[in-house]
């Protein structure tokens, strides 16, 4: 690789939201100048980075013992790149990221990490997680700058100990040309899931798992469609086809209103026929990109109240506490109710507040600037830094 190499280290390639994240910013930038280590075993979003042309190299970690290995390999990865900076995504990629850099003593390399979550309440997260979030407080001094997505995030790490003068807020970015509105999205969706037309569509995206409380999208789905709203749901993500979310369904006797489908690469061709997107997340969101990618695709969200999210929406939507069905119900009650003349004001809006807060220029900008004065601050030449600018 060439001087002034950014290698960027990320706990895995499965398709997530920091995983596309850093998929689509380097698909902006000059590819040849980035290299991507993957701690976990290549996934989806491995051949994508690929297929733009930039190198990924699977650092063979399968499970916490493993990660000394996985750092001795990162080392000599570093020693013989010798990147300007590296840029550690996730918490464990900045974790491997910070003890490759101590152990191959590259003193004059520049260290970011990039934090993807939110820590309303630590004690949600495992053990493993827990150790290494101690670990990360200790070394967070080798750390030139910490970028968090959400601003609440920042603030919660703050409280557990991370130091606040290395905080940077840098959004979450949409690439808007990819996600906008499409009339044909909502043929596609009744097609997919076999709908009736002239029923709302009421979607989400994301994995199954219990910080996204799909037992709640579920049980509001049931309060809808027992007030007579004629509602279904759309769920799209790994584990929805058997997930918590259909199992309440089918108690609540609605299992003919949802529709539950895993993950898929067509997601900007589906979202802009979403009436409505529900996120229904108890914890451990910072700043979710399914929520914007649904704004920026003209669709309105009712979210709850965790990390960022209700800044996220500003005015265009709802925000409602977690755990709590009957309110996510009355909200998404009142934002089907709204007038159908409001509806493109509505989208419009929502599309411009995604524009005007997470584009991926400026996305690009803050990193080129991070990665100069990191190189700076370690004696590299900024220049060599500058490869993070969007071309």
């Amino acid at each position: 690789m060439p001087k002034g190499t950014i290698l960027h280290v990320i706990t895995g390639t499965a398709i997530g939201g920091a995983e596309m994240m850093l998929l689509r910013y380097l698909r902006s930038c000059d590819s040849g100048r980035h290299l991507v280590a993957t701690l976990m075993p290549r996934g989806p979003v491995a051949d994508m980075l690929e297929t733009a042309g930039i190198g990924v190299v699977d650092l063979h970690g399968r499970r916490a013992a493993d990660l000394p290995a996985v750092v001795a390999r990162l080392a000599r990865l570093t020693r013989r790149h010798r990147p300007a900076v590296v840029h550690g995504w996730m918490y464990h990629g900045c974790l491997a990221a910070t003890l490759a850099l101590i152990g191959a003593r590259a003193t004059r390399t520049g260290l970011v990490w990039g934090i993807h979550h939110s820590l309303a309440d630590p004690g949600h997260e495992k053990r493993s997680t827990r150790a290494v979030l101690a670990a990360l407080r200790r070394l967070a001094p080798r750390a030139d700058a910490i970028t968090y997505c959400s601003r609440e995030a920042a603030r919660q790490h703050q409280a557990a100990g991370f130091p606040e003068t290395l905080a940077r807020f840098v959004p979450n970015a949409i690439p808007l040309d990819e996600f906008r509105p499409d009339p044909a999205a909502r043929a596609r969706l009744q097609a997919l899931a076999g709908l009736p037309p002239g029923r709302w569509i009421i979607g989400g995206v994301g994995r199954a798992h219990p910080m996204k409380d799909h037992a709640a999208f579920a049980r509001a789905l049931a309060l809808l469609a027992g007030r007579g709203i004629d509602v279904h749901g759309v769920l799209i993500g790994a584990g929805q086809s058997d997930g918590e979310a259909v199992r309440i369904a089918a108690e609540s006797g609605i299992a003919d209103r949802l529709a539950a489908f895993e993950a898929r690469d067509d997601i900007a061709a589906l979202v802009p026929g979403f009436d409505l997107y529900l996120l229904s997340s108890a914890w451990g969101e910072a700043l979710p990109l399914a929520v914007a990618e649904a704004m920026a695709a003209g669709v309105p969200a009712v979210v709850t109240d965790v990390g960022d999210c209700g800044w996220l929406v500003g005015e265009t939507g709802r925000v409602c506490p977690p755990r709590r069905p009957d309110l996510l119900a009355d909200a998404c009650e009142a934002m089907l109710a709204m007038r159908g003349s409001d509806r493109p004001a509505r989208a419009l809006a929502c599309r411009h507040r995604v524009a005007q807060q997470m584009s991926m220029n400026a996305y690009a900008d803050h990193h080129a600037a991070l990665y100069a004065a990191a190189a700076a601050r370690r004696g590299a030449p900024a220049g060599a830094a500058l490869m993070g600018r969007a071309v």
